[in-house]
Formats: structure tokens, sequence, C-alpha cells
């Protein structure tokens, strides 16, 4: 068996060369596939599975209520003319509390998507004894790339 001796290396070549063998692992370590998460996603994966991923994660983290991150999945055109202050303060003064979504399909063209998403809410009615009612309704959302990523536009807000 082959050994690779360093006792006759300096203190500081010894470290760069662990350290340069180091990321060389790391960057060619494991199988060759990269783990693909909704924020990245690889150049061949066709957009109707990037958009899916990442209209999920935008429903689920308004399930949860996280406004701030939700609001990084909105395009670059929105974020301009609304600040994420001013979003997450329309987003928690709406009367109901999303509880679960499922998406439908994706049909997309070069740089732009159509997305049909089924969630499900609830909200209180204020008529008396009528008390908590959940609904169900199929949303529309566009969505387009920027930049190599995919962002919802919103509808207008009404």
């Amino acid at each position: 068996m082959n050994s690779v001796k360093f006792q006759g290396l300096g203190a500081g070549l010894r470290l760069a060369l662990v350290g340069s063998l180091t990321l060389l692992l790391v960057a060619c370590g494991g199988s060759g596939k990269r783990p693909v998460d909704a924020d990245s996603a690889p150049a061949n994966e066709k957009p109707e599975d990037v958009v899916k991923m990442r209209a999920i994660k935008r429903w689920e983290l308004l399930i949860d209520k996280r406004f701030e991150e939700a609001y990084e999945l909105l395009s670059p055109g929105y974020r301009e003319v609304r600040s994420k202050e001013d979003y997450v303060k329309i987003m928690r003064a709406r009367p109901l509390q999303w509880t679960r979504v499922h998406f439908q399909d994706a049909t997309c063209a070069e740089e732009s998507c159509a997305v049909n998403i089924e969630v499900s809410a609830q909200f209180e009615m204020p008529v008396m004894r009528v008390g908590t009612v959940d609904t169900l309704t199929v949303v529309t959302e566009n969505w387009v790339a920027s930049d190599g990523e995919w962002y919802l536009v919103p509808a207008a807000d009404r």
C-alpha cells in the first residue's frame, strides 16, 4: 500500500494541500446529483417541475404565516413597487387562514407559466352562529422566469 509522506512539507503547504484536497472531494463527491429544492434546480429540469416546487413552497409559507419569506418568491417588478413591510402588513390583515394546498397543473411557454393550485382556507363568518367556514378554490397564478429563477406575478390587488 502506498502512503503519502507530509513530513518534508512546511506546515502552511500541508494546510493548503489538505484544504485543496478537501475542496476537490466536496466538489466531486457524492453521486454527481445535487439535492433539488425550490430555490435551486438543475438546468435541464422542465419549467413545469420547477414552477410546481416554487408555487407549493410559496403556499406552504403562506399557510405557515411566513410572509417575509413568501415575499421573496414574488416577481422583481412587484417587489420594486411594493415593499416587504407593506406586503407583510397586507397579508397579516387578511381575514382568513390558508390551511392546505394541492398542485393541479402548469402550462408553460418559454419564460412564463400558468399554474392552477387548489387552496383550502378557513375564515370566521361575522354572522351569528355561523362560525368558521371552510372554503376550497382553484387559483390560477402567473409565473415568469427572470435571471434564471421563476417568480409569481401577483394579480392586481383587489
